[in-house]
């Protein structure tokens, strides 16, 4: 029984100083005189040691942004917009240029950095009276019967039991396999009746060169990309001197030696990438996984007392790189209905029930309905999805049909045979070296990384683990015994999303730890 005496009361819980739960704080803030007549006890947990610390995205928007969330004008961050934009099909050694559908194409969007946007969000939150929380991961949901009434954070410095926060509402703004999003939904069966989540696994690097074109998009398909695995990279010139560049892999590939991290060294390999980057420096270095199932994956959004935004929602619109977008979208969507159950005093998920309306009824909604056949069809071969993704830009998503699937990512890897590449002893790539731009910062603490006595043992089924891993925590030793550098990790969930026992289970580390971005 949760002794809830010494809790911290709010109005509202935030878990995630993301895009979504940013958002959802400065509307909530903003509006709150005078939509219910009086300001609001405010909190936002976040698990990094300070905002933006944990975010990575590639980060196209439109201004849209900046409406819905209706910050001064003057105010908004300077980011450079897309005035070039490209799109090539790679093999080994050139690059054959692809045509675009126009609602595809990003012309004027601005070319966000994801911390440095959210460290913005942060301090207008911040002068509105909210409080966040660096450095404090939420760990455990409170309930009381059915009801959600807060959330309880790891152990933090000199706080042995951690620290319980309560409050009428909880919005879970966790972004991609929020660690207590997944409570929620598994608590509730949220998903039942959908598709399996499916998830893809991005790297993104900033690199200081000589000469680059600001404004300059660079998309790419193809190699170095087996024919059963979606994916693509991304080239965007920051400024004069910077270039973002990036690769997107889905997980739900099948062959359990295949190795994203490599693939993302050979594909900055390629000459046309190459051209961008010889000669010049890595600043950072990091990799997180993203929702892409889309439509037919999408959980119920609403609890008594609870609520998902965001990625946590898997929100994340493939075809035209909405993610950013949406999630700020969401938070918006998500205060409004907030404040009118603060201002009924009503927090069922009944009188919660107008978020997942206007979600549905929002570009949000609409998108993903538009775009939910795109991803489905990758997942028999690259060559079918490309025809498949191309009919359904041309009827805007008006097929008759549904793709769907009933294999989760984890459940797609093949077992270990003879036919599969038996894998090579010479390290080709270091990642190491590209860990060594990512920040990475561990406080003393038991792994976070829970690994189960089977998956320990096991290795008939090819290892999955050595290769899909982008920081190389999971080493085999000469006994067969699995070692666990929980160091190493980038809180990409790969792990957790890809292991074909489900014996990885990845939990919040506390007081910050991890990696610290600087502006991927």
């Amino acid at each position: 029984m949760t002794d809830f005496s010494t809790a911290l009361g709010f109005d509202v819980i935030i878990v995630g100083a993301g895009p979504a739960g940013l958002a959802v704080a400065y509307r909530l803030l903003a509006d709150a005189p005078a939509r219910i007549g009086r300001p609001l006890s405010l909190c936002v947990l976040e698990k990094s040691a300070r905002v933006g610390g944990h975010l990575l995205s590639g980060a196209l928007v439109t201004a849209d942004i900046f409406a819905w969330l209706a910050c001064p004008e003057a105010d908004y961050p300077d980011f450079p917009v897309v005035d070039q934009e490209a799109r090539y099909w790679l093999t080994g050694r050139g690059a054959l240029p692809l045509p675009t559908m126009a609602a595809w194409r990003h012309s004027g969007k601005r070319i966000l950095s994801l911390p440095r946007l959210c460290r913005w969000l942060a301090q207008r939150v911040e002068q509105l009276g909210g409080v966040i929380f660096p450095g404090f991961a939420a760990q455990q949901l409170l309930f009381v019967g059915e009801q959600l009434v807060g959330v309880a954070t790891g152990v933090h410095g000199n706080d042995h039991d951690g620290t319980i926060l309560t409050a009428p509402v909880t919005v879970l703004a966790e972004g991609c396999r929020g660690f207590l999003s997944q409570q929620l939904i598994d608590r509730y069966q949220l998903d039942h009746g959908r598709c399996p989540q499916s998830y893809g696994l991005g790297f993104r690097e900033v690199w200081q060169v000589r000469h680059s074109q600001p404004g300059m998009v660079l998309h790419t398909m193809g190699w170095p990309l087996p024919s059963d695995c979606y994916g693509g990279g991304f080239a965007y010139h920051l400024d004069s001197q910077h270039v973002a560049v990036g690769l997107v892999v889905g997980l739900d590939y099948r062959d359990p030696h295949w190795r994203p991290f490599s693939a993302f060294q050979r594909w900055k390999s390629h000459p046309l990438i190459r051209s961008y980057l010889d000669g010049g420096q890595l600043l950072s270095y990091g990799a997180r996984s993203l929702v892409e199932g889309g439509w037919h994956s999408l959980p119920r959004l609403v609890v008594n007392g609870g609520l998902l935004v965001g990625d946590a929602a898997g929100f994340f619109d493939g075809p035209p790189l909405r993610g950013v977008a949406n999630a700020i979208q969401s938070g918006v969507l998500a205060a409004s209905t907030l404040l009118d159950a603060l201002a009924a005093e009503d927090y069922s998920s009944h009188r919660l029930q107008p978020y997942t309306q206007a979600v549905i009824h929002s570009e949000i909604g609409r998108g993903l309905w538009r775009h939910r056949n795109v991803r489905p069809g990758f997942r028999i071969h690259v060559g079918l999805g490309l025809v498949n993704a191309a009919w359904e830009g041309w009827t805007g998503g008006r097929s008759p049909w549904h793709w769907r699937w009933h294999q989760s990512d984890r459940q797609r890897l093949r077992l270990l045979s003879p036919h599969l590449p038996t894998p090579s002893s010479i390290k080709e790539f270091d990642c190491a070296t590209a860990l060594a731009y990512s920040g990475l910062r561990y406080f003393p603490q038991p792994s976070h990384l829970h690994v189960s006595a089977e998956r320990r043992r096991r290795c008939d089924d090819g290892t999955p683990e050595l290769y899909y891993c982008p920081a190389e925590v999971f080493v085999r030793q000469q006994d067969g015994e699995l070692v666990v550098r929980a160091e190493n990790c980038l809180h990409c969930k790969c792990c957790d999303i890809k292991d074909p026992l489900n014996g990885i289970r990845w939990t919040p580390p506390v007081g910050g730890s991890g990696p610290d971005y600087r502006d991927l």
